[in-house]
């Protein structure tokens, strides 16, 4: 199986940087590949009122919502998705692949989360926690159940 990770925003500080490149060097070694796409976040209006929220993330979003494909299993990664153990998510993984999915795409927003349309895409809604995480440790934490998940 491939993997694919689409998320707003650029990993700044090196300790990340060196460790997410490191899981994904151990994530190629056991399958097909994976490969984390980084689009700019948008600068938050500080006028920003709660009925344009979600016209700003759709602005946000559109280009990574152009990178998923029909054969693309999403997974969206959003405070209100479920809370899941890692053997409950290689079982969504490997229904995925029965289903004919080519590849698994998970979803990080930024700091306002993401779109209706991205939502709506998504095969599965996950969350890691109902608290806010920072987008960098997020990016590694998903990282490291990816590849815990494959372990398994």
């Amino acid at each position: 199986m491939k993997y694919q990770i689409l998320c707003v925003g650029k990993i700044k500080d090196s300790f990340y940087r060196d460790e997410i490149e490191s899981l994904c060097d151990a994530i190629k070694r056991r399958t097909d590949g994976i490969e984390i796409l980084e689009f700019p976040d948008q600068k938050i209006p500080e006028n920003l009122r709660e009925k344009n929220i979600e016209i700003f993330l759709e602005k946000e979003c559109s280009k990574m919502y152009d990178k998923i494909s029909a054969k693309d299993y999403v997974i969206a990664l959003c405070i209100e998705g479920k809370e899941i153990t890692t053997v409950q998510h290689r079982d969504y993984i490997k229904k995925a692949e029965e289903n004919g999915y080519e590849r698994i795409t998970y979803i990080i927003g930024g700091s306002l989360g993401l779109p209706l349309m991205i939502k709506k895409r998504a095969g599965f809604k996950m969350s890691f926690s109902k608290m806010t995480l920072p987008h960098q440790m997020m990016r590694m934490i998903l990282c490291e159940e990816i590849l815990n998940m494959i372990n398994r």
